[in-house]
């Protein structure tokens, strides 16, 4: 979350930037800006190099490579339905992955402070040590995203509340039959920060229809309705946790914890543990336990 926060923050205040401000600016690295008092605006800091070209790729979510281990298996049973006469035998450890851009595709509409951006992420689960398989991927999650964002810029003391997302995504693995798992959704998003800690809070309403496969699975009672992220920079180390809510009661959803600090400019060691539902689409309405530990690619 507070990865995309600074990218906003910037591209909404851009109108007011004078072009010899802007070349200032850009001839400033972001490792010698001074810290900002509260986190978003530290973010925004670091990120006007990057941002000042529309429509150049930037990171969304995280972008990683973890070592996982699936500490109450794999869940054998969607792919034993799609072939009950084939033997399979996934390993509980196995590669993971995320890539995840986006884009501003129109900043400042009509001279408002609205803008739209655009999105995909990459998930996917590699049975990387099962060389006898020919190291299949187990799944592979699909995820692009639209969304309008509003800059308000509220603010209340060290409380900074700067804008509100209202988007569309769509999630998909890219199977067949028994195997497909997919769903659309609208969405809400809200941003704040206070000093060092960031928040998020996310709601979204499934949309209707569909291939007859998917409509089989209710994601919102499983995956959840929503999901609330705080995260806490300090010591050049990050801290997140995520909690997925499911209205069908707390047996439902997911809790995440996240762990990063950086060894390189570009890399920091990561790790990531996960206990709910939907960690992947296939897993809709399995509940897995998951730790990870690897590498991501620094914000900037």
């Amino acid at each position: 979350m507070k990865k995309i926060i600074g990218l906003i923050l910037f591209i909404n205040s851009s109108a007011v930037i004078s072009e010899e401000n802007s070349h200032d600016v850009t001839k400033t690295s972001p490792t010698q800006a001074p810290p900002a008092e509260n986190l978003l605006e530290d973010r925004l800091i670091k990120r006007r190099i990057a941002e000042a070209d529309q429509l150049s790729l930037i990171p969304y979510r995280e972008n990683y490579l973890v070592y996982s281990y699936l500490i109450n298996g794999v869940n054998q049973q969607p792919i034993d339905d799609a072939f009950p006469n084939e033997e399979h035998s996934f390993r509980d450890y196995e590669l993971q992955f995320q890539l995840s851009f986006m884009v501003p595709l129109w900043t400042d509409i009509l001279d408002a402070p609205v803008s739209l951006y655009g999105a995909y992420t990459n998930r996917s689960f590699w049975q990387f040590f099962d060389p006898e398989d020919s190291r299949p991927f187990r799944e592979t999650n699909h995820e692009p995203e639209l969304w309008v964002s509003w800059y308000y810029d509220f603010k209340w003391g060290d409380l900074n509340a700067p804008m509100i997302w209202f988007g569309f995504r769509h999630q998909s693995n890219g199977q067949y039959v028994s195997m497909s798992r997919g769903w659309n959704r609208w969405y809400v998003k809200a941003f704040a920060d206070y000093q060092r800690l960031s928040f998020s809070l996310i709601h979204w309403d499934r949309l209707q229809g569909g291939a007859p496969e998917d409509r089989q699975y209710d994601y919102e009672k499983f995956i959840g309705n929503g999901e609330i992220e705080l995260d806490y920079a300090f010591n050049k180390s990050d801290l997140g946790l995520k909690y997925a809510y499911s209205l069908a009661g707390t047996e439902f959803g997911s809790v995440t914890a996240e762990f990063s600090h950086p060894i390189s400019p570009t890399i920091a060691f990561y790790v990531r543990y996960f206990n709910g539902y939907g960690e992947s689409l296939i897993d809709v309405e399995y509940k897995s336990e998951t730790i990870s530990m690897g590498i991501k690619l620094n914000e900037w």
